[in-house]
């Protein structure tokens, strides 16, 4: 399927860029002006990549939490590039082209997160199986994204008698190997016979969404409306390698020196993120407010620095 909708937008290129030969100077302009944007963003693309690999091959150095938290770097790294990418000013004799290289950055996106959770599993306690099966698709997808990469570069439309415009080369998968199924089968039967399995437990919060949401900043704090309870939705992540019961998820808001508490508790798996719901928290208005949430910590764990989020809050 994904392989029809290149063919299909390789024609339109094509045909896109014939008929771009013939336009005046403005509109190349615009064409140099649109590549001028991208460029930046190819190239952030290919180190991203890099990183991708770098971290692959240090996995046994690093352990699971290492891993983990390194290649979610590397995923919201490529999501920017894809939403940078995709607000690009795309004049219309560009547009199929700027179709196949948004295609590249998105499946890019999508293996860089599959490599996350394949190293993740891989580097864990459950069967090795979705790992290999996570990591050789994460291959396929960076083999399909270099060739539309390829394809975008070669149908960038050039000025009638004068050369092609020059874009920077980027590949995930250099000379195409690394990624196989038989390579990264044996790359988990590595790690797994490393001291990186040793038991690891850290749990942290990832994020924190207030409701009603924030109406601005004020300096470090943020500005909610006045309400008389405040309600969390909190998102909580293992990023160890053995599961974690009744892992403790803490609210406090604390204002005028008063303090108001909400908890709940939670099973963690090990890679699994789960969204806690707290309520009921009583708020201040026109006060200066602390909002603290913390997350275990749980027996053995020796990293806490991402155990704690702290949020001035104002109410107004």
């Amino acid at each position: 399927m994904l392989v029809a909708v290149v063919l299909s937008l390789l024609v339109v290129v094509v045909n896109g860029a014939m008929s771009a030969r013939s336009e005046g100077p403005s509109a190349r302009l615009a064409q140099l002006a649109y590549l001028d944007a991208v460029r930046p963003q190819i190239e952030r693309s290919t180190e991203q990549g890099g990183d991708l690999v770098k971290a692959r091959d240090e996995a046994a150095r690093l352990g699971r939490a290492g891993v983990v938290r390194r290649l979610d770097k590397v995923v919201a790294d490529a999501d920017a590039v894809v939403r940078t990418v995709r607000a690009a000013d795309v004049p219309e004799s560009m547009e199929a082209s700027h179709s196949l290289l948004l295609s590249t950055m998105v499946i890019r996106a999508y293996a860089a997160a599959r490599v996350r959770d394949g190293l993740g599993r891989a580097l864990g306690t459950e069967p090795a199986e979705p790992a290999v099966t996570d990591l050789a698709r994460a291959g396929e997808d960076m083999a399909t994204a270099d060739g539309t990469y390829r394809l975008f570069v070669e149908t960038l439309p050039a000025p009638e008698g004068g050369p092609p415009v020059a874009m920077p080369p980027s590949t995930w998968l250099p000379d195409g190997v690394g990624w196989s199924a038989a390579e990264v089968s044996a790359i988990v039967r590595s790690l797994r016979s490393t001291a990186a399995l040793a038991p690891v437990h850290d749990v942290g919060v990832l994020l924190v969404t207030t409701e009603p949401a924030a109406v601005a900043n004020e300096g470090a704090s943020i500005v909610l409306p006045n309400v008389k309870t405040l309600r969390l939705q909190i998102v909580v992540v293992n990023t160890g390698n053995e599961p974690e019961r009744r892992v403790h998820v803490l609210a406090s808001l604390t204002s005028d020196g008063a303090t108001d508490t909400a908890r709940d508790f939670v099973d963690l798996a090990p890679g699994q993120r789960v969204a806690v719901t707290l309520g009921g928290l009583r708020t201040a208005a026109g006060t200066a407010s602390t909002l603290t949430v913390t997350a275990g910590p749980v027996e053995g764990e020796t990293s806490t620095d991402d155990n704690t989020k702290t949020i001035p809050v104002v109410f107004r």
